[in-house]
């Protein structure tokens, strides 16, 4: 039967549990009945199995299309408690008609119906109906698999078709296809039917087909096995994997959805490229305290990541200005200079409040003598950001584009307002202008305290001649900078935070994709993707810690620990990693151990940390030892020892953030380099003292604790 002879068929569920009388219209492939949350279809009824049964889609050889089969009991093939019964037999497995009653677990009760040629009204009474039998009277259906249209009848079907049709191609959600080297469609298993019902209209014309025919010839002459190209179409890209069968002269596709994990490479490439530009400025703004030299950093930044002929970064109380440009603007012609002073000084007032403007040439909302401007200096486009702190004015950034490429643009952007075409210049988007106004912002910062740096600096010079009179106020311009410095600190926890969300979601992306067939290769990149992603995650993680415990927003509440009990389990791990690399875990402690006063979720991440440090950088074969110790005083001595040695010159940065000892990591497992950081403080929470030694080959951590019965206060 023809694509455009066929019946509109319904499969549908009617559903009547505690949650009352629901219509389930049967779509997929596959779907998991049970009690649990995660199945597809979720009864309500405690006598129902948590996987109670599974409806899988199959095709009937004898009428050329598919019906559902209901099974007892999950995958793995363990049946249901209560059972399932069909038309009141109980049954294991039970392929579906029309007005079937099923009943799940004794309480829950289904009817299987298949509903033909029913408009979306008709449709939507039926779900608000209650007499579902009066639905019953048409003839069904089902959908058909599409095959050559001269195999209408199942007795002149060839066996290699029969095996074909009841084979997996059915069953699977992936578009498969095939047609020979006239471009004739032979074969359309349901799940290409769904996603592609316009292929037999358009036959060569459509993009899966396109220069199939032509493809075949070229693999058939060169002995290519697999050919992968990537199709966009109605807005979704699919990968299609094209196979010559040379036996047969057909062409063979699987075709498969990418569109998601091309947004998530695109989500993780613009993620990554605003994550770099941040950290670059915000470590420049860590180690100098000159603007000009942060402002410069920014400005090449800028130019190089949107793309724009010139980027200009002028102060309000500095002549100059810092600029990057390309190589035929530098340095800049002075018109631009001009022109970027004109459009200030025009557009002040909106600047003020922390507006972001763009001019376009060809708007007629532009002043003629700013047009005239423009025109004369050939720009395109330009957008000027406002560098504001606490609500001052201190400078702006200009990006603009002079590129001789005429593109149609006939409006004006204010920060305020609503943009009249979303087309930008030379790529820009959207998210771009809002990338400059957060860099901006860091700019203001960095300008606010280089001047705050530079009046400190005039304050010193003249210290002993004004020192009682200028005492007060420079106290009052320290604890400022130490105002800016958590400044600092709460935009990297922001930025942390901000990072947290695209990530999960990256992380959801990543798991459903795994649940899609793909080839090895795929599978490969998807690991290494979902690697990657875990590593930020734990980077953002640690971030987020670490800032918390600087911070000192959190008390660790502490507790009586049984160190006797305690600290087998929190070893048992280790042995059994060590055992991987051949590495022996030696405990070397006394035949009692006092309770110790602490707090057993950071004390647990602080011998994690050591004992992961030494496992990393330990080599096969070696032994690492745990060895603790009861000294006077009443103090408990932690000691962890590993076979490395860490230069003496690296020994004073061991506690630093992001520090990784170079060329130290035999295993090349990689880190954030926080671990160390996070121990430090955590330890200091503690009210302990931790050090570390490295010397004949061995590195030593010492952790020092005191023993106290009760809270100290």
């Amino acid at each position: 039967m023809a694509a455009g002879e066929r019946e509109q068929v319904r499969h549908l569920l009617v559903l009547e549990d505690t949650a009352g009388r629901r219509p389930i219209l049967l779509e997929a492939a596959t779907y998991s009945i049970g009690r649990d949350p995660t199945n597809s279809i979720v009864l309500h009824s405690k006598m129902v199995s948590r996987q109670h049964g599974l409806l899988l889609r199959v095709t009937s050889p004898e009428s050329n299309s598919y019906l559902f089969r209901l099974i007892d009991g999950d995958l793995q093939g363990k049946r249901s408690t209560n059972g399932i019964l069909v038309n009141g037999q109980r049954t294991i497995a039970h392929d579906l008609r029309s007005g079937d009653m099923i009943v799940f677990g004794g309480d829950v009760r289904a009817r299987y119906l298949t509903l033909t040629n029913l408009t979306d009204e008709e449709f939507s009474d039926f779900c608000q109906s209650t007499d579902v039998l009066g639905f019953l009277s048409k003839t069904t259906n089902p959908f058909a698999t599409l095959v050559p249209y001269d195999q209408a009848n199942i007795e002149e079907f060839s066996e290699a078709a029969l095996v074909r049709l009841a084979s997996y191609p059915e069953l699977t959600p992936t578009p498969i296809l095939e047609v020979d080297l006239e471009g004739t469609v032979t074969y359309l298993n349901p799940a290409a039917v769904m996603q592609f019902g316009d292929l037999q209209q358009r036959k060569l014309s459509h993009p899966l087909l396109i220069g199939l025919p032509e493809l075949a010839c070229y693999m058939q002459q060169t002995q290519e096995k697999v050919h992968v190209r990537e199709v966009e179409y109605q807005q979704r890209i699919y990968e299609q994997s094209i196979h010559y069968i040379y036996e047969s002269e057909l062409i063979r596709s699987y075709v498969m959805d990418v569109t998601d994990r091309k947004r998530a490479e695109e989500q993780l490439r613009n993620q990554a490229r605003r994550e770099a530009i941040i950290n670059r400025i915000i470590q420049a703004m860590r180690t100098t305290m000159v603007a000009a030299e942060v402002l410069q950093i920014t400005a090449d930044l800028l130019l190089e990541v949107l793309g724009s002929s010139l980027c200009l970064i002028t102060q309000s109380t500095v002549d100059s200005s810092t600029y990057a440009a390309r190589a035929h603007l530098n340095p800049p012609p002075s018109p631009l200079v001009a022109l970027n002073r004109a459009v200030i000084a025009t557009y002040e007032p909106a600047l003020i409040t922390g507006e972001q403007i763009m001019l376009i040439t060809g708007s007629g909302k532009i002043p003629d003598r700013l047009q005239e401007q423009i025109t004369h200096c050939n720009v395109n486009a330009l957008v000027v950001t406002p560098l504001i702190y606490l609500g001052q004015l201190l400078g702006h950034i200009t990006l603009l584009e002079v590129d001789s490429e005429a593109i149609e643009r006939t409006s004006i952007f204010w920060g305020g307002g609503q943009m009249l075409q979303q087309t930008l210049p030379n790529g820009w988007t959207l998210d771009d202008l809002s990338l400059v106004k957060t860099i901006a912002d860091q700019c203001a910062l960095a300008i606010h305290q280089a001047q705050l740096y530079q009046r400190v600096q005039e304050l010193n010079a003249d210290l002993e001649r004004q020192v009682r009179a200028r005492t007060a106020e420079l106290e009052q311009k320290m604890k400022e900078l130490e105002r800016l410095n958590a400044l600092k600190d709460d935009f990297l926890s922001t930025v942390s935070h901000e990072l947290r969300t695209p990530m999960a979601n990256m992380k959801m992306a990543i798991h459903m994709l795994k649940h899609t067939p793909m080839d090895e290769r795929q599978q490969r990149y998807l690991n290494i993707l979902s690697n990657e992603c875990a590593r930020e995650t734990e980077l953002i993680n640690d971030l987020l810690d670490l800032q918390r415990l600087e911070a000192g927003n959190s008390q660790i509440q502490q507790e009586l620990i049984d160190l006797n009990t305690w600290l087998p389990l929190i070893l048992e791990p280790f042995h059994n990693r060590m055992q991987q690399r051949q590495q022996c875990l030696q405990i070397v402690q006394p035949a009692s151990l006092p309770p110790l006063f602490s707090n057993r979720h950071a004390l647990e991440r602080i011998l994690a940390e050591l004992l992961n440090n030494a496992y990393k950088y330990s080599p096969a074969g070696g032994q690492i030892t745990l060895s603790l110790l009861l000294l006077e005083g009443d103090r408990l001595q932690i000691q962890v020892s590993n076979p490395s040695e860490i230069p003496s010159s690296e020994l004073p940065r061991i506690f630093e953030k992001f520090y990784r000892i170079p060329n130290a990591d035999p295993w090349q497992q990689g880190g954030t380099g926080l671990g160390l950081a996070l121990t430090q403080k955590l330890v200091q929470q503690l009210r302990g003292e931790v050090s570390v030694t490295s010397t004949a080959g061995y590195t030593t951590f010492t952790l020092i604790f005191p023993i106290a019965k009760t809270a100290e206060s």
